[in-house]
């Protein structure tokens, strides 16, 4: 049975530093055991947070940027120099930052088609994922939208029902077309973190938490279309970084 483990926090900010120093150590520990950590990265609030300090001396000097793969779990089809792009603002806080020592992989949406965009971006995960010798991440980082969506993964959209891709193509998602991880892959992630803040998120953490209860004894692929989103994923441990705005009960 999965069991959720939250870590409740007074302020976005200490939740985003509370996620920074078990990102360090997580990684540390990741690295010796396996030579390397593949990280799916999430955009929003926290994220952006904890790449402005990553980008700090007490921690860019002390992770081990070369043994650390960046990915991303999801992105809107824009340019990288939008400003709704997630890896664009991820390269402004951090990545522009580190130098060559740092592996990232964006998705590529300058260009061609979602599509298009969703099958470069297989093959690249695919890439990274041998480079390793691994054939899952070592970590998702998650977020949980006021709507209870995960990654680019919205309740009724065609993207949930993927059962033979890492990435998928999302044309029905809100406002954007898109390029998702799929459950399937992220499904096999050994480690899920998802960070919520804000009273809006409240509504949506208290729905999805209780779904996860209510549907603890069925598999990921049974929970689809009967929970939110964020309720699908059933490692054995999933943990939750939030603040007391979303979590009031």
């Amino acid at each position: 049975m999965a069991q959720d483990l939250i870590h409740m926090f007074d302020t976005p900010q200490q939740v985003a530093e509370e996620v920074a120093k078990s990102f360090m150590a997580f990684t540390e520990a990741c690295i010796k055991e396996t030579g390397s950590c593949v990280v799916a990265i999430s955009g929003g609030t926290t994220p952006n947070t904890l790449f402005e300090l990553l980008n700090t001396d007490e921690y860019r000097t002390k992770l081990d940027w070369e043994n650390i793969f960046f990915l991303w779990v999801d992105e809107r089809f824009v340019p990288h120099s939008d400003p709704d792009n997630n890896f664009g603002r991820a390269k402004e806080r951090l990545f522009g930052n580190i130098g060559s020592s740092c592996h990232f992989y964006p998705v590529p949406t300058n260009d061609g088609t979602v599509e298009e965009a969703a099958d470069a971006y297989e093959k690249e995960v695919d890439m990274v994922l041998r480079a390793c010798e691994k054939d899952s991440l070592d970590l998702a980082l998650l977020g949980l939208g006021d709507d209870g969506h995960t990654a680019s993964l919205f309740s009724k959209s065609q993207a949930l029902h993927v059962e033979d891709r890492k990435i998928a193509p999302v044309l029905d998602g809100k406002v954007w077309e898109r390029v998702t991880m799929t459950f399937p892959f992220l499904s096999k992630a050994k480690h899920v973190w998802f960070t919520v803040v804000g009273d809006s998120k409240a509504s949506a953490l208290s729905r999805v938490l209780r779904q996860r209860q209510d549907y603890a004894d069925e598999t990921w692929q049974e929970r689809i279309g009967h929970v939110l989103p964020g309720a699908v994923l059933s490692q054995d441990v999933v943990e939750w970084y939030v603040d007391k705005a979303a979590k009031k009960a």
